[in-house]
């Protein structure tokens, strides 16, 4: 292996970007290593040197050698050293013992472990996983039985990754009595090279041997190797998971961001990048790394307030599993007839990587709990259904249908706010009584919700706004739509939008005042239509006709997209309502109006041409889009919350629906769509105008809104049964909601293939 060249660096108390980035310039300068043991060699070198420059663990506590950085700063730190190739720790499963003994840890095990598994010194495994207590890990046999200072270890572990190459292992034995239960199970440190300990390697279906079988016969422990109190070892094993899905993985978002990547070039490689099919699949692939990216975010800012990050990791984990199985099938796909041959074969593409990743992913649904068993988790511990055992119920982490990672204060605060108010003025009779009426809305609960700063939440103030960020508009949104407001909120939103973007300051006002607004544009799969079917503006007045404007019956504003005849060019008007003939159309959606514009010679007000309408537009489609992408994040989650309180109360063959896995598993994934979408969308709201991947982030977002809606409406009606399809239930009124959605403003489908071109412009 050739010798690497070394850095000086500034003392660890320095600037850690700094230090960092001088480092991994260093790094980027050495020569790669060319096999396998020289890459893993590497690797364990590279850690001493993160270690020795203050430099690795980022959100480990000072105290034991971490950098105890904030999460923004974690979230850069591991965008720095995936974008250098730096190695990763060559054992990730050390960073699964690591939470565990800063928290649970005596000072003595913190001082003797911690530094050598940061080093890559010391590489651990973890005996968790039985023959007979896999994904039930409760069942675990291996026992362990104090004599004195030690504790004799009889049993046997499987399944367990890397024990070959381990110095240690971190278990979970039975202490109390024997059977399934929590109680009595203990958590110990042992040495692999104990005498008593066997390992046996297996053979996985890519032909490697990455885990084996571990047997105990009659091991000696030290007392002193373990960790918390005898028999609380389940509880504290938690706090391994928890991590494990939480901070451990971080990386994981930057890791799957590089692999995408790849996928996509090798799309581009082997001539699959114009494929419809082919174009569909890798647009559901780059939403699915987002999801992952937004809930490991969301995990993980929880573990920094000191919370549970249990509910989001128990969702990230599965999606995750089933993620990495998708992109894999997809790479192999588009290796062609590559395909038939084997990772070490002649002419194999990419030297086998996705042929090999693509047998090795299979493990990704089974290893730490099946994909089956991550349902039953989410469905009975995160949504709180039934037991699928018959052991009962447990409170569920939160309200279904509430943020599974609670939000900042502020943001709570207006959930709270405008969840009451919206709620105290709806109810499924009024709702189903808007049947008759096409060009009504309810204008005492707008004039309420006008109080609270709506439409303008996030209008500058002194436009009359509240100058708050995006993300709490699309909060607000999401909390009306939940209670099914019958209100014009999300078309007014949208017209206010274009009002500031053409800086239409005096119309801004009036709306941001409590006027209602609508924008008159043509919609098509795209969204906004800009080339036809546009009114036309001649000597000061309107001509034309729009169809399925929506909230036009009750607007008091119309923002107008024209063209002018003479130039050519697009304009941007406001038009008074009542200078229009307006037709109330009958909305799919109860809770909304839609109808057709014609002017007719109308008298109208330009507030922007030709290259500003352009760049008004353009500004307004990613709050317009995430708009309605919050409405629809609001439904679906709506529709969970019925779908489970059904699932508890209905009853079918003697027990609760919810207890049957058919059911239950259907409300985990409304659950991992609906929480997925709203990620997504706040994640969205989250980025800067000036973000280069902001439009492209708001395509995806709102295209997994869209569609988490439409689903959970369907399954909540699935999940009712009989009662869920007729007409005095509101379960119908959600995926009325979520259809017209689906339409207001570009067909999911379409948006996320805009998306797939956005990714491969930016890759090429």
């Amino acid at each position: 292996m050739e010798e690497k060249s070394t850095v000086v660096l500034d003392a660890p108390t320095g600037d850690w970007r700094t230090r960092l980035t001088a480092l991994l310039d260093d790094y980027r300068n050495r020569p790669r290593p060319k096999t396998s043991r020289e890459r893993f060699e590497t690797a364990i070198a590279w850690q001493s040197e993160l270690v020795d420059a203050g430099l690795a663990a980022p959100g480990w506590p000072r105290a034991v050698g971490g950098m105890e950085l904030e999460l923004e700063d974690q979230l850069d730190y591991y965008r720095m050293t995936t974008a250098a190739g730096a190695p990763k720790h060559p054992c990730g499963l050390s960073f699964i013992v690591a939470p565990t003994l800063i928290v649970h840890g005596t000072e003595e095990q913190k001082e003797r472990f911690l530094d050598p598994l940061l080093r890559a010194q010391e590489f651990w495994c973890q005996g968790f996983s039985e023959p007979g207590a896999g994904s039930d890990l409760a069942s675990l046999s291996t026992r362990a039985v104090r004599d004195g200072d030690v504790y004799r270890v009889t049993g046997q572990k499987i399944w367990t990754t890397m024990a070959d190459k381990a110095d240690w292992i971190f278990a979970l034995v039975r202490t109390g009595p024997a059977g399934r239960g929590t109680d009595g199970i203990t958590y110990l440190l042992i040495p692999m090279n104990s005498p008593g300990i066997e390992v046996r390697p297996l053979r996985d279906a890519a032909g490697g041997h990455h885990f084996a079988e571990v047997f105990f016969d009659d091991v000696e422990v030290p007392v002193t190797n373990r960790i918390g109190e005898e028999g609380k070892g389940w509880s504290i094993m938690r706090t391994s998971l928890g991590h494990e899905r939480a901070t451990a993985f971080l990386a994981d978002e930057f890791r799957y961001r590089a692999t995408v990547d790849k996928v996509f070039r090798l799309a581009a490689e082997q001539g699959y990048a114009d494929d419809p099919l082919v174009r569909r699949e890798l647009a559901e692939m780059e939403t699915g790394v987002r999801v992952i990216a937004a809930n490991s975010a969301r995990a993980l800012d929880a573990v920094l307030r000191q919370e549970d990050p249990g509910g989001v990791a128990s969702v990230n984990r599965l999606v995750k599993s089933e993620f990495e199985q998708h992109m894999h099938r997809l790479a192999l796909r588009l290796t062609g007839t590559g395909a038939v041959l084997g990772n070490r074969s002649e002419g194999v593409v990419d030297k086998g990587r996705w042929s090999y990743g693509y047998l090795m992913c299979r493990a990704a649904t089974i290893g730490a709990g099946t994909a089956e068993i991550q349902r039953n988790t989410i469905a009975e511990s995160v949504l709180g259904l039934p037991s699928h055992r018959g052991e009962g119920r447990r409170a569920p982490a939160v309200a279904p249908g509430r943020p599974l990672a609670a939000p900042e204060e502020d943001e709570a605060a207006l959930r709270e706010v405008v969840g009451a108010a919206v709620a105290s003025y709806v109810d499924t009779e009024s709702l189903l009584a808007r049947a008759g009426r096409p060009a009504d809305y309810d204008i005492g609960l707008w004039d309420e919700l006008v109080k609270f700063g709506l439409p303008g939440l996030a209008a500058p103030e002194p436009l009359g706004g509240g100058g708050a960020p995006l993300r709490l508009l699309c909060a607000a949104i999401e909390e009306a739509a939940y209670n099914l407001a019958p209100i014009p909120l999300v078309p007014t939103v949208i017209a206010l939008e274009i009002l500031l973007a053409a800086g239409a300051d005096e119309a801004a006002r009036r709306v941001t005042g409590g006027a209602t607004a609508a924008f008159v544009a043509p919609i098509g799969d795209g969204g906004w239509i800009t080339d036809s079917g546009l009114p036309v503006f001649d000597g000061g007045t309107l001509t034309g006709v729009v169809e399925r404007v929506a909230g036009a019956p009750v607007a008091d504003v119309f923002v107008v997209l024209a063209t002018d005849p003479a130039t050519g060019g697009l304009l941007l008007a406001t038009v008074d309502p009542t200078a229009a003939t307006l037709t109330a159309q009958e909305s799919v959606d109860l809770t909304a109006t839609v109808g057709m514009v014609a002017f007719e010679e109308a008298a109208a007000t330009v507030i922007a041409e030709g290259e500003a309408v352009e760049s008004a537009l353009a500004r307004s489609r990613r709050v317009a889009q995430l708009a309605v992408a919050a409405d629809s994040v609001g439904v679906a989650n709506r529709a969970l919350a019925m779908a489970v309180d059904w699932a508890g109360q209905r009853e079918q063959f003697g027990q609760p629906i919810g207890s049957f896995q058919a059911v239950s598993h259907r409300c985990a994934y409304m659950l991992v769509g609906a929480e997925g979408a709203r990620g997504q969308v706040l994640a969205a709201a989250d980025r800067g105008d000036d973000d280069p991947d902001a439009e492209t982030a708001s395509d995806l977002a709102t295209a997994a809104a869209l569609r988490a809606a439409v689903d959970a409406g369907e399954s909540c009606i699935q999940v009712h049964g009989g009662i869920g399809f007729t007409w005095e239930h509101p379960a119908h009124l959600l995926l009325r909601r979520a259809v017209a959605n689906e339409a207001w403003l570009g067909r999911p489908e379409v948006l996320r293939d805009r998306a797939v071109t956005a990714v491969f412009e930016r890759l090429s």
